[in-house]
């Protein structure tokens, strides 16, 4: 089971040339379809990065939804409707992303948007998309405001931040049962919403919990790990992602910090490994994520995934599940436009997907949002178990 790359957050601005360049758009042939199907076409528009930066990235989305469409092709019956991918390139940039935001809701073939990579990317073309009737599927990102606007037309498919913040504080208490915590996070664009609903489930179990904010261009380790060594603390958990707040973990050992560590998924990463080592055996992280080397209904997507596209990313299988999403509504109410497609998902009907059972709230949150506990045991990640029950994995 591999974990997801970090993913930085941070909105930024482009030109209007740069914007106009990444306008490019393709789309995927039909897989056993033939050319024209006689029960139609329905095409699914992807905006993510397909160059730039975080063109690997972009990728791994792009390959989810496209090998979704593929396999929905390879069984579809002579008169069921075809499916298409068309792709929109928004450089991981925020004027960029608005632009290809407008170009995807022009296009009037695409009846559902999976997308963005960057959650303030989609948050800020939330109103382009409403206001076109468009529903967009948030494949990966937790970004806390993406569902507080009242927009009927966005899904998220993954906890929100301060959601796994309070699944991650319960499991803490559960397998800790701390006197003492204390929960980092910084002054940047993630961290501080899984730190508040991690403070909020400590607070409602009546456990001493201090929530200490630092800077992130600028941090004082030293005076950061003081602090932390002053509250005497059981349990120490990070909000953060490795590239930004794993300096504390040697500073705190050097004050005599033992652990145990606790972390946001930010630090579900290879990296995290790489660069501390020894000093992260035993961390335990919180993903959404399930390990689907344990879901037997994922065998075969994953396996066939694998053999075309390489490894099976988080990125990958959420966005997988996004297409299948928009094709069981297809499938199920022969929508072949936007608001059918709208009206069809406000009736909250759960959805089988490669990452489990979905159902959504009306504000497009997942209902029990999940997440799943790894460890590092041996150097290397280690399935422990899940927040709340799943029947959807063998453990």
């Amino acid at each position: 089971m591999a974990p997801m790359s970090a993913i930085a957050r941070r909105a930024f601005l482009a030109t209007g040339a740069a914007a106009a360049a990444g306008a490019a758009t393709g789309s995927t042939a039909l897989a056993q379809a033939g050319d024209t199907p006689l029960g139609g076409t329905v095409t699914i528009g992807v905006v993510a990065p397909f160059s730039g930066d975080a063109i690997k990235l972009g990728e791994q989305i792009g390959n989810g939804v496209r090998a979704a469409v593929d396999d929905a092709n390879l069984l579809r019956g002579t008169l069921d409707k075809a499916y298409l991918m068309k792709t929109f390139d928004d450089q991981n940039l925020l004027a960029t992303g608005l632009v290809n935001a407008e170009f995807a809701c022009d296009d009037p073939q695409v009846i559902a948007v999976i997308g963005h990579l960057s959650g303030r990317i989609t948050d800020a073309a939330l109103r382009t998309y409403n206001n076109n009737k468009m529903t967009v599927i948030c494949p990966a990102s937790s970004y806390e405001p993406l569902t507080q606007h009242g927009y009927s037309n966005i899904l998220r498919l993954t906890a929100k931040d301060s959601t796994e913040g309070r699944l991650a504080a319960a499991f803490v208490i559960s397998k800790e049962k701390p006197k003492s915590v204390v929960v980092l996070y910084q002054d940047g664009d993630y961290g501080a919403d899984v730190a508040q609903g991690f403070q909020d489930q400590m607070g409602a179990s009546k456990i001493q919990s201090t929530a200490l904010g630092f800077s992130w261009d600028k941090p004082a380790w030293d005076t950061v790990s003081k602090a932390v060594m002053a509250k005497n603390p059981d349990v120490v958990f990070l909000a953060g992602i490795p590239k930004d707040m794993g300096p504390i973990i040697p500073h705190l050992a050097v004050l005599g910090f033992k652990g145990p560590y606790y972390g946001s998924q930010g630090f579900f990463d290879a990296t995290t490994i790489s660069t501390y080592g020894d000093a992260v055996e035993g961390l335990v992280v919180s993903s959404s994520m399930p390990p689907l080397a344990l879901a037997p209904g994922a065998f075969r997507i994953k396996s066939d995934f694998e053999h075309k596209y390489g490894l099976f990313t988080p990125l990958s299988a959420f966005s997988y599940a996004a297409a299948q999403i928009v094709i069981a509504v297809v499938r199920r109410t022969s929508a072949v436009d936007r608001i059918a497609v709208q009206r069809a998902l406000s009736i909250g009907t759960p959805f089988d997907t490669v990452v489990g059972e979905m159902q959504f709230q009306d504000d497009g949150d997942p209902q029990n949002a999940n997440v799943y506990f790894y460890t590092v045991a041996n150097g290397k990640w280690k399935y422990l178990s899940s927040a709340l029950p799943s029947s959807f994995i063998v453990k």
